[in-house]
């Protein structure tokens, strides 16, 4: 846990009016969500404001992060909680809905606990508005990916192939071989489980990484697309600005300009 999970870095946001249980905004419905997800095992969702601080937290949260009360986390940002280069990855994410409105659905990420141990995610974010300040809503549901070869349990080879070759060039043939599935079969697999299809999961499997390098390394953006699979820069950027609703450029511009905040 982040030695910094004290009074020190606690902050009240700008807009705070009541504090109730796990929420420190003026919103009925959040409260309402984060109160009907309490008793909830692992399904996790989070409110964050304009600077990046956690303003509404439900226990599975609490739980994920090792933290014993609400308070603890209430106030906080991405960076207290998170390594480095997942808490610059989140905070560009938030920055790209509050920039472009545009929703990000169904993202699968694999999620780490307090003790280190990891689970498959998918983890929806939606822009909210209090009145006249913004809010970003992510909500993480968990996905178990079987186990084995048999039925779906090549999903989970499909998967992990995708995530470790998404920078080779991938074919639907290849992940269904690594599957033991028919790409057909493969196909409704994936849009059953995962919400996607083979191209969509291998499209934002390299776009997850193009958005983590443009947040944590200085790299050229055309060594970028490159590095995720990307024939050239132009490719890249048509994707990245259809998907994300930025340009690469100016996703790491305003990613730069959060981490020079507080």
């Amino acid at each position: 846990m982040a030695a910094s999970l004290g009074e020190s870095a606690r902050v009240n946001t700008p807009f705070v009016q009541t504090r109730v249980q796990h929420c420190v905004v003026a919103s009925d419905a959040l409260d309402l969500l984060l109160r009907l997800f309490d008793g909830v095992p692992h399904v996790m969702i989070c409110v964050k404001d304009v600077e990046g601080r956690y303003v509404g937290v439900n226990d599975a949260f609490i739980a994920r992060i090792g933290a014993r009360r609400v308070d603890d986390v209430l106030g906080l940002r991405a960076r207290d909680l998170f390594a480095p280069e997942l808490a610059a990855s989140y905070d560009a994410q938030d920055r790209s809905l509050f920039a472009t409105g545009r929703p990000s659905r169904n993202q699968l990420e694999l999620i780490s606990d307090a003790r280190g141990r990891s689970d498959w995610y998918l983890s929806s974010k939606v822009l909210h508005h209090l009145g006249n300040d913004p809010v970003v809503v992510a909500v993480s549901v968990p996905v178990q990916l079987p186990r084995g070869t048999a039925g779906l349990g090549g999903l989970r080879s499909a998967v992990e192939l995708v995530r470790r070759s998404y920078a080779s060039p991938l074919l639907v043939r290849d992940i269904a071989e690594a599957a033991g599935m028919s790409a057909d079969r493969l196909e409704r697999a994936m849009r059953r489980v995962l919400n996607v299809t083979p191209k969509q999961y291998v499209l934002r499997t390299r776009l997850e990484h193009v958005a983590s390098l443009l947040v944590t390394t200085d790299m050229p953006i055309a060594h970028i697309a490159a590095a995720c699979g990307f024939f050239d820069q132009s490719q890249l950027s048509r994707q990245f600005q259809h998907h994300v609703g930025l340009t690469p450029s100016r996703y790491r511009a305003l990613a730069r300009s959060g981490n020079d905040q507080g």
